[in-house]
């Protein structure tokens, strides 16, 4: 009876979802702890937050992949709402840090709303694509698209273009599972070039700008924003095949390197695990998407592939987006290594949406069997 029931939860559950996601995690632990040099200064309060916050993010993981997912999504006015409350509220009373006004303080704690969107932007997004008898109407299109531009425009005015790019990026997995013609994704990247001349003088920051120009240069500000670039690509030059070992990295220790628990951890990866340990971060993250695509092509609910495919391209336009960025080929938008990188609304936000994920295999293997 035993063996019957593992059996069972093996089919009904996806282990291997899971074995990766904690793999990722563990390996963040690791990252962060050699990040805030714990051997030499002893204080492990970052990590332990971390450890904390996942611990939090598997508790939710376990609940999500436990709740039906169709139930969540039918709230999808309520999730619309809640998300665009959240982010009025962040442009009303948010915290400003490093110029840009992104978070939530209540009590101790404080969290970013963004992050938390990302995952409410996929359920209610795949929602409404699915209640749509033919998305292929301009008019259909053009009135799912409205609702999806208001929580985009109150992230951008926060500023904080890397959430605005991720949510853009579930958008377009999402329409492109749903069949969305081509011929609306050509137009888009037509509109795309008109728009960036317009973005360039009307919407963007002067820091964003700089980050551009910085990120086609960075030895135009070698000594300011420039560093950040400068020193994490020499961070991960200098790991060369096999990196320089746990805790050893001579970049990292120095301190040469700001952010590097967060938004440039995988500079840390590079510089004490080398390309070799970055390859395995890569393939781990590659194994992950590839499950997740494999999850969303066999689901016979429209629904439910919609959602993985939106949290799919969520990791994994974050993923590329981070690690280009630290190496110096993309611009610097903040965005976070899913599950590596210090943080606990990224952290609670990516182990949710796979609990959703999980959800979704779970129902859709037990209609198999």
């Amino acid at each position: 009876m035993m063996v019957q029931n593992e059996k069972t939860i093996k089919k009904r559950f996806n282990v291997v979802l899971t074995i990766l996601m904690i793999i990722l995690c563990l390996t963040g632990f690791i990252l962060i702890a050699s990040a805030t040099n714990v051997l030499e200064t002893g204080k492990y309060k970052l990590v332990i937050s971390q450890v904390i916050w996942f611990c939090l993010g598997l508790s939710l993981y376990l609940i999500f992949s436990l709740i039906d997912y169709r139930m969540f999504a039918n709230f999808y006015v309520i999730i619309y709402m809640i998300m665009v409350i959240l982010l009025l509220y962040v442009d009303i009373k948010g915290i400003n840090v490093l110029g840009g006004q992104r978070w939530i303080k209540i009590g101790p704690f404080s969290f970013q709303p963004s992050e938390i969107s990302k995952l409410l932007m996929v359920v209610f997004f795949a929602k409404v694509v699915t209640m749509q008898e033919n998305i292929n109407k301009f008019k259909t299109l053009a009135k799912v698209l409205i609702f999806t531009a208001i929580p985009i425009v109150l992230v951008l005015k926060q500023p904080d273009l890397g959430t605005a790019s991720v949510f853009i990026a579930i958008i377009t997995t999402i329409l492109f599972v749903a069949g969305l013609d081509l011929r609306y994704f050509y137009a888009a990247i037509g509109a795309l070039l008109v728009f960036i001349p317009i973005a360039w003088e009307f919407i963007l920051h002067e820091y964003q700008k700089d980050r551009i120009r910085i990120f086609l240069n960075p030895q135009l500000d070698p000594m300011g924003k420039g560093w950040q670039v400068i020193y994490s690509q020499i961070a991960i030059g200098s790991g060369r095949v096999f990196g320089k070992g746990l805790f050893m990295g001579t970049i990292n220790r120095l301190d040469y390197l700001p952010v590097k628990e967060s938004d440039f951890i995988f500079g840390v990866a590079g510089e004490e695990l080398g390309f070799v340990g970055c390859i395995i971060i890569i393939i781990v993250y590659a194994l992950l998407i590839m499950n997740l695509i494999k999850i969303a092509s066999t689901c016979k609910d429209k629904l439910g592939s919609y959602i993985v495919a939106g949290v799919a391209g969520m990791f994994g336009f974050q993923m590329f987006v981070n690690i280009a960025m630290t190496l110096g080929i993309m611009p610097v938008t903040g965005i976070p290594l899913p599950f590596v990188s210090y943080g606990g609304s990224s952290m609670l936000t990516s182990m949710a949406s796979l609990g959703i994920v999980q959800s979704v295999y779970r129902e859709n293997i037990k209609t198999m069997f």
